[in-house]
């Protein structure tokens, strides 16, 4: 790209920018989104000349500030244009494709990634890209207070509402916060994470209360069932002394048979003792 189309690139990212801030306020969010693509493509191109040596190494650092926090600015504008038109499933394609990555946006604009995907409940979204990000910057990020600021994003609009406030206290450890950080976190989420161990305590007696009923329930029918086939045979072992002797062996086989048939129907029911009450 030859200098004067860089400056021309440069002057038209000012008046855009301007522009997308306008009309975002104004509500013309298709236009926004036009504008801030377009911003976003003459800042590409920047990039990609900066890369190509056409610039020096020792260019001034506080340009290439200016030129990231305007990127983020227009990025931020370009989430809300997608979130207002309800179209909040193109912001992760768009900003993984323009920062070739999701682990190389700022803290900011994740933290706009994990609102935005927890607003319509895509909890296991929020989960792979904070992990991502975490993996790939936890270690080497400087600012403690953007890892603060991701965590109590990620516990207050993820794992409590996917009812894992009980695992709060485990989760902070896991992060690269220092200790006076996660306790602050920690203390702040103190009387929801104790409600959800209380909540989880009743919960769990109450399975088991249900459970030893259920059982409770079960022995009681078998016991009930048991019994009824028992006094049904006796009826029938009266009735078997009303008839000959010499047929009474072959009916008290084939009986023998059923009751067998029966004990093993009535889950595990001795066969021998079955046998012993109809004999």
């Amino acid at each position: 790209m030859a200098q004067t189309e860089i400056a021309k690139s440069e002057s038209n990212i000012f008046t855009y920018k301007k522009s997308a801030s306008v009309l975002l306020i104004a509500r013309d969010f298709e236009k926004c989104l036009e504008v801030c693509k377009e911003v976003l493509r003459l800042r590409r191109l920047g990039n990609l000349e900066d890369k190509n040596g056409s610039t020096t190494e020792n260019e001034n650092l506080s340009l290439k500030l200016s030129q990231y926090e305007e990127t983020e600015h227009l990025i931020v504008i370009l989430i809300q244009a997608f979130a207002e038109l309800e179209r909040w499933e193109e912001v992760l394609p768009y900003i993984t494709d323009y920062y070739q990555g999701i682990e190389n946006v700022s803290a900011y604009v994740l933290k706009l990634c994990l609102l935005l995907h927890a607003r319509v409940r895509e909890y296991s979204i929020c989960s792979a890209i904070y992990n991502i990000w975490m993996r790939a910057n936890a270690q080497s990020w400087s600012d403690q207070e953007d890892i603060s600021m991701l965590v109590d994003v990620y516990i207050k609009h993820v794992l409590i509402p996917t009812g894992k406030a009980s695992e709060v206290e485990g989760f902070l450890r896991s992060t690269q916060l220092d200790e006076a950080s996660q306790q602050k976190l920690l203390s702040a989420y103190e009387e929801v994470i104790q409600k959800s161990r209380a909540l989880g305590s009743s919960v769990e007696d109450e399975e088991k209360e249900k459970k030893k009923v259920s059982q409770h329930n079960s022995q009681a029918f078998l016991d009930s069932t048991v019994g009824k086939a028992f006094r049904v045979v006796g009826v029938v072992i009266r009735w078997f002394r009303t008839i000959e002797p010499r047929r009474v062996a072959g009916i008290l086989v084939s009986l023998a048979g059923l009751a067998a048939f029966a004990a093993i129907m009535l889950n595990g029911v001795p066969v021998g003792k079955v046998c012993h009450h109809i004999l």
